[in-house]
């Protein structure tokens, strides 16, 4: 079996934090899968690759909308949600009433 990639591949160097790459690390770790490939993840996540071409036309539009960058776009995508379960979390408290005191 050949083992040339069904798609052209590209070979790049950056520099990342630390921090950063040992996030990707652990998550390449827990996951069972090679780092790169939690790296292309992300990247592909960010540009909507291999994404329905109408869910990613219509988030881009969304973005120009809104006047956002991408950066800032999912960066309130992830603050709509993280509030969302904030949100939710609340209303589970509240629905198991007072705490009993002995």
């Amino acid at each position: 079996m050949s083992k040339t990639p069904t798609e052209e591949l590209e070979v790049v160097t950056m520099r990342l934090p630390s921090p950063l790459l040992d996030r990707a690390r652990k998550d390449s770790e827990e996951r069972g899968r090679p780092f790169a490939h939690s790296i292309r993840a992300a990247l592909e996540i960010f540009f909507f690759h291999n994404v329905a071409r109408e869910m990613a036309q219509t988030m881009t539009d969304d973005m120009k909308e809104l006047g956002l960058n991408r950066e800032d776009y999912f960066r309130s995508l992830l603050d709509a949600r993280y509030r969302q379960l904030i949100a939710t979390q609340a209303l589970a408290v509240a629905k198991k009433g007072p705490a009993k005191r002995g």
